[in-house]
């Protein structure tokens, strides 16, 4: 369960990194 919500939080912040650095395609 720890290792599913570990990947899940690792998704969600390169997303939001994504979107900070690419804020245009948003």
């Amino acid at each position: 369960m720890l290792t599913g919500l570990f990947i899940i939080a690792l998704l969600v912040f390169a997303y939001m990194l994504y979107v900070l650095i690419k804020p245009e395609n948003f």
